[in-house]
């Protein structure tokens, strides 16, 4: 079976192609945002105000937000277009998972206050929910989250968070009660980085990335902070990964690598001969080749069974 676009989305693929291959330098590397420093972060700024402009920043998302209508397979051309490019906004998480997330399950007052700034990109946001003793199996999550009068005291630790900003906001799931089973005893919050008891060490990746250690030493968090209902917070992080595992723009950055890949086989030789013309780099590039393609192929079924969620219900189990 081949897969294919309609006139007007391919016409809105070229468009999105030459706005970054105008806006980003010559030199621009796939990355170029996890440096640190505030030129390196200023640049960023320039380019998001220009993306606002253009309507290409959360083009998704209601009008009443900032978004321009654009539907999820159009937004899904966006993320193909700029994981191609390497371009990762410093709060992707805010504008994929945490944004959506509160336009689905947050209280109208959570909207007006938390959306907007999401919006203008003044935020980042950390989704921190891995555990040392969980991984991501969610229901034995064991930070936990006490009620106390009108707060949450929280005590817990997670691990592999990604970013290399300095968070605006915790997108986090904790144990809100003990029950069996285990699943109906969690609750979903957005919580403020920068409240008394919340500490960060960064842990480095061998690929060169930066996960982070976050702990959380008797904080108080306001219950307004709560997203959706108290004990339903598993639900609700399943909703969220809907969002979070259709993201077409993984494989576009992967292919792009690919290509230099061979291109670096192409250019380079051992024993007098280029590295592509070995049987066992070829076979491990094609390997890699159908790896990549059956990614994107998942990325895009994921994105076109989103837009039939109402009428195909839940994928089978």
């Amino acid at each position: 079976m081949e897969f294919g676009f309609t006139e007007a989305q391919e016409k809105l693929r070229g468009e999105i192609r030459e706005f970054f291959m105008k806006e980003l330098p010559e030199d621009y590397e796939a990355g170029f945002n996890s440096m640190m420093g505030k030129e390196v972060q200023s640049w960023w700024m320039r380019l998001k105000e220009k993306a606002i402009e253009k309507g290409y920043y959360v083009p998704g998302w209601p009008s009443e937000y900032g978004g321009s209508g654009f539907t999820e397979m159009e937004q899904c051309i966006l993320d193909e277009e700029q994981g191609h490019f390497g371009v990762t906004w410093p709060d992707f998480l805010g504008l994929h998972l945490v944004a959506p997330s509160l336009m689905m399950f947050g209280t109208e007052e959570q909207k007006k206050r938390w959306i907007p700034p999401i919006a203008k990109g003044e935020t980042v946001c950390f989704e921190a929910f891995t555990e040392p003793n969980a991984g991501s199996d969610e229901a034995n999550i064991g930070c936990r989250a006490e009620e106390n009068g009108d707060h949450f005291v929280f005590n817990g630790q997670k691990v592999f968070i990604s970013g290399w900003y300095k968070p605006t906001w915790l997108f986090t799931l904790a144990r809100t009660r003990d029950i069996v089973p285990k699943h109906k005893g969690l609750s979903l919050f957005l919580i403020p980085a920068d409240l008394p008891g919340i500490s960060f060490r960064p842990l480095s990746t061998m690929g060169g990335g930066r996960q982070n250690y976050v702990f959380f030493d008797n904080v108080k968090v306001p219950k307004d902070n709560l997203l959706g209902q108290l004990h339903f917070g598993f639900y609700h992080a399943m909703q969220v990964f809907e969002f979070e595992r259709r993201m077409t723009g993984d494989a576009a950055g992967g292919k792009r690598l690919l290509q230099e890949l061979i291109a670096f086989c192409r250019e380079t030789s051992s024993n007098g001969q280029p590295l592509l013309e070995n049987p066992d780099i070829r076979k491990n590039l094609a390997k890699l080749a159908v790896e990549n393609e059956v990614q994107r192929l998942a990325g895009w079924y994921s994105a076109w069974r989103f837009t039939q969620r109402e009428k195909l219900g839940p994928v089978p189990g």
